[in-house]
């Protein structure tokens, strides 16, 4: 029993209030030994809920008197109740003027803090109706029983405590345990406390709490990845038999230090079919000693996150070719060079002197075990998961050359985040990546005055190329002719006017490959960008309302006109040929003059004493020096001054064209866009702003914020992953709607990426249509199972690919007891999504029909196959994995959610969350809702799903479900996302 109101003790538990009953002491367990300790010393938090407790149970023995009601008729009776409260009343009780006031502040905090409803017990005391407030105890469903618990705890030893909420406050190994054990299905559990216990577990609590959800036991053995076929295997590994359940578990915890226990788990988040390989005798032995030999001394289960992302990574990323074997890029011989390689970590360096030479795939994976311990950044394993994945979406035929793939390791730690652009096209050649690689370098090597420039123009054209080539206004075919041709202009960069020169080629290249037409003007570009020309007065209104939204934050960025650049670089032209030229371009001239409004307040001395970091912005500097306009009116200005006019203008059209590539991916309801003018101009690309930055090609940092001395927040580094860069600057503009409702940062930025960067202009009704029907083709499938044993049997074993254990169990117990209607609307849209497509794919002599969508969805298929295919649904409706698949192209990948990780890693957890564009496209469908449409509906219900997560964990997916499905009832109500049409629902 919970003392006192639940929704007191949630609030202050740190706990949802959209939780169901059942999840209260797990969540409560988990926020204390995760939010509760700072080494052994108590924190703030778990201070004042121990304080709670004891006043609710104050409170509830109080309402005890009254059959759990708190009750007080007069002063008399408010006594007892204010000395618990911790408040007396002020002047004389009983008057219209008494106040209560603080008697006892710690008190009375609680009192506040949970929620008591002090104002209408104020009313009373001032003469009004009788106080009445419900406080009895809470009822909520307890893991086993609670004596198991209070049992098991040592320092009950001493303190002899009887009472389930006081040991899990008070002792954390026990709420780590209580946590870890929550998250395992029901009969591993029961099997797990009778024949282990409580006390012998304890010791293990952490271990099972990062890698023990997937420990599943059925019908008296261990399900071990790989099946019945590898239980040899792991019976070798573990020491002990999966026939015999708890001297397996009890063996595998223990083991290695938790290491292999976290080896079981990846293998286990894989499907069937990818376990076979790494579970095939002599592999798992080999994998795991490499893996646990790697650092032999460091356990699994050190620090608040789960160590080692990229065994994670390397497990279920791994890249295999038709015949089963693993991808090897390149070649054997180019690994070992590779492993060779100067590395700043040592475990890397001396693994890579210890192997270095591979002669097999298996031999190259197991070396990528042992280095998935490595700290890490820029290691062979980092290297050959990105490589393996850009060289995985290419043709046999289209190979990288191993002269390639050496070039790409070899500069991986100063460009690995460019790198995504070549996964994401595979059109581009050998040629075209070096001739990148060798443009970038040659760009770093001009001079200081030159360089930021250099950088930003070539990087912001690239990025305009990397947006039409995705909504297809570049063809496929010319893909690669383009991306060379827009690149040769930048590659003998010496001065600002050639910079200058090199931006106008390259657009007017860029152009050319787009419209046909090399003539470049600001309002084209911005109708490319926002997208091909639309045929229907729907899509031409989407449309506009996209080129208004980037001509606002070009507006509000307050950037040159690209018309203006390109004029008054004609016009110098003409200057140098003795022309005359008009008043208007003069007039232009002025334009670039107005950067001047907004003029530094601090000196440079005042920065440097009061900023957290010298700032010192050489851009911004420049333009503020500029006037192109005093060589225009100049009667014979020499050449040198012309020259330097054109190189002045550089600065502007960087600037121009960077605005671009920041406009095009505005989150959703973005504020900083559009209340700092300065964060486009002051993008440093040098690094010239502060030091310590290693590689200025990298994904950028957001440096400054909350130092107006400083120069303000900017980006530091390159315009790699500027999608989610931006959506993570905008992210702490969006407030939740409820209150001490957890947004958390490592899934928010992800999210918005996801609403902003897929576009559906080319995306057929059929194709909408289908994606609703998939949806509801898989309810109907559950609903079908629940009468059907061998369906049912069908559908558990492919949602157990995506599911941990005790998921599929309360689904296969729903759908057996007939209560599908309650787990339908608990399944994520990509759960019933994948389910339909794996299913028909796996057991296609199924055809007859499980429902009216199931029914219609093959009648689409068989009417437009080229529309309603898994890969074509997957690039529309797909959302960009840059950390899980190292690409910025849509897919849908068909990973169950993965766990916490911290650092970059961290990004996992967001990019295994595909559900919610799925989600969109059907309620656009059923809606009537052209798909075009998408383009606005899907960024607004995005941003209003963020603001309704009332989530307690970093893991807690089933409240991303509810906001979801939140955002989708208020839009049926026409509260969210006025539409620029409107359309006829679906029957």
């Amino acid at each position: 029993m919970i003392p006192g109101p639940l929704r007191s003790f949630l609030r202050m538990a740190g706990i949802s209030q959209k939780i169901a009953p059942e999840e209260a002491l797990p969540l409560l367990s988990r926020n204390v030994f995760m939010e509760g300790y700072e080494g052994s010393k108590k924190t703030e938090f778990l201070i004042l809920l121990s304080r709670y407790v004891v006043q609710a149970r104050e409170l509830s023995n109080l309402a005890a008197t009254s059959n759990g009601m708190i009750r007080v008729s007069n002063c008399d009776d408010a006594k007892p109740l204010l000395t618990i409260l911790g408040y007396r009343t002020r002047p004389n009780c009983g008057e219209p003027g008494t106040s209560l006031q603080t008697a006892d502040s710690e008190r009375a905090f609680l009192t506040i803090d949970s929620g008591f409803p002090l104002p209408e017990l104020e009313q009373t005391l001032q003469g009004g109706k009788p106080f009445e407030y419900p406080y009895a105890a809470s009822p909520v469903p307890v893991l086993f029983a609670a004596g198991d618990w209070t049992m098991a705890s040592r320092k009950n030893y001493k303190e002899a405590s009887k009472d389930l909420i006081d040991t899990i406050v008070n002792d954390p190994a026990v709420a780590r345990l209580y946590w870890a054990l929550s998250k395992l299905d029901p009969e591993t559990d029961k099997v797990l406390q009778g024949s282990i216990g409580m006390r012998k577990l304890l010791p293990y609590a952490a271990v099972l709490d990062f890698y023990g959800s997937h420990i599943c036991i059925r019908a008296g053995r261990v399900v071990v990845p790989g099946g019945p076929e590898a239980e040899a295997a792991w019976k070798d590994l573990v020491g002990a038999s999966p026939e015999s359940p708890a001297a397996f578990v009890q063996r595998l915890l223990a083991s290695g230090k938790g290491w292999l226990t976290a080896y079981f788990d990846v293998l286990s988040r894989v499907s069937r079919s990818e376990q076979a390989y790494f579970t095939e005798a002599p592999r798992p032995r080999l994998f795991y000693e490499a893996l646990r030999a790697a650092d032999p001394s460091a356990g699994a289960t050190i620090g608040a996150f789960r160590p080692a992302p990229s065994l994670l990574l390397l497990v279920t990323r791994l890249q295999r070719e038709p015949s089963g074997e693993p991808l090897v890029p390149g070649n054997l011989e180019v690994w070992n060079k590779i492993l060779l390689q100067k590395n700043d970590s040592r475990m890397v360096r001396e693994w890579g002197k210890r192997n270095n030479r591979l002669t097999g795939s298996d031999q190259l994976v197991q070396t990528m075990f042992a280095l998935s311990r490595a700290v890490t950044d820029n290691g062979p394993l980092q290297i050959y998961l990105a490589i393996s994945a850009l060289e995985s979406r290419r043709s046999p035929e289209h190979r990288l050359a191993p002269a390639t793939v050496l070039l790409l390791a070899q500069k991986f730690d100063r460009f690995s985040d460019q790198y995504r652009i070549f996964s994401e096209f595979q059109e581009l050649s050998d040629t075209s990546i070096v001739l990148f690689l060798d443009t970038a370098e040659a760009l770093e090597s001009v001079s200081n005055a030159v360089r930021g420039n250099a950088l930003g123009t070539f990087q912001a054209t690239v990025g305009m190329w990397q947006i039409l080539a995705r909504q297809g206004q570049i063809p496929n075919l010319r893909l690669n002719d383009s991306w060379q041709q827009v690149i040769k202009p930048f590659a003998k960069i010496r001065s600002a006017a050639q910079l200058y020169n090199a931006g106008r080629a390259s657009l007017g290249e860029l152009f050319r490959f787009s419209n046909g037409e090399a003539r470049v003007s600001q309002d084209e570009i911005i109708e490319l960008l926002a997208g091909p020309r639309q045929t229907t007065a729907e899509g031409t209104r989407i449309h506009q309302e996209l080129a208004r939204r980037i001509r606002s934050v070009m507006d509000g960025q307050r950037l040159v006109s690209l018309d203006t650049l390109l004029a008054l670089g004609d016009a110098l032209s003409e200057k140098a040929q003795g022309k005359q030229l008009n008043e208007f371009v003069l007039h232009q001239a002025g334009e670039i003059r107005e950067f001047q409004m907004p003029r530094p307040i601090f000196t440079s001395g005042e920065r440097s004493e009061w900023a957290a970091g010298v700032y010192n912005n050489h851009h911004t500097d420049v333009e503020m020096r500029s006037d192109v306009s005093k060589v225009l009116t100049s009667p014979a200005p020499s050449a040198a001054q012309l020259e330097e006019a054109r190189g002045q203008l550089a600065s502007f059209l960087r600037d121009t064209l960077v605005g671009l590539n920041y406009a095009y991916y505005e989150p959703p309801g973005a504020q900083a866009l559009h209340s700092n003018p300065l964060l486009v101009r002051s993008h440093d690309f040098s690094a010239e702003t502060v030091g310590g930055i290693k590689t200025v090609w990298q994904a950028p940092q957001l440096l400054g914020q909350g130092s107006a001395a400083g120069g303000g927040a900017h980006f530091v580094g390159s315009l790699a992953d500027l999608p989610y860069v931006l959506a993570d600057l905008e992210e702490d503009f969006i407030s939740p709607q409820s209150v001490q409702a957890l947004i958390w940062k490592e899934l928010t930025p992800a999210l918005l990426t996801n609403a902003i960067l897929p576009r559906w202009w080319d995306v057929s009704q059929n194709e909408l249509h289908a994606v609703a029907l998939y949806q509801r083709a898989g309810e109907e499938l559950l609903n079908a199972s629940a009468q059907d044993e061998d369906v049912r049997s069908k559908v558990i074993t492919i949602l157990s690919d995506r599911v941990n254990p005790r998921r599929s169990v309360q689904v296969e117990q729903a759908l057996r007891a007939g209560h599908a209607s309650e787990i339908v609307p608990q399944m994520t849209p990509a759960d019933t999504f994948y389910l339909t497509a794996e299913f028909q794919r796996r057991y296609p002599e199924k055809t007859a029909p499980w429902g009216t969508a199931s029914q219609e969805l093959q009648t689409l298929s068989r009417q437009h196959p080229e529309q309603v295919n898994w890969k074509r649904l997957s690039h529309d409706f797909g959302v960009p994995h840059p950390i899980l698949a190292q690409t910025y192209g849509s897919e849908l990948l068909n990973v169950g959610p993965l766990p916490t990780y911290l650092g970059y890693s961290s990004r996992l957890l967001a990019e295994s969350w595909d559900s919610p564009n799925l989600y969109w496209a059907r309620l656009a469908d059923e809606n009537g809702i052209s798909a075009v449409t998408l383009n606005h509906l899907v960024p607004a219900l995005t941003r209003s799903m963020v603001e309704k997560i009332f989530a307690t964990d970093l893991e807690d997916w089933p409240a991303l479900l509810r906001a979801m499905h939140e955002t989708a009832e208020e839009f049926r109500n026409g509260k969210i996302a006025s539409l620029p049409g409107t359309g006829t629902p679906r029957p």
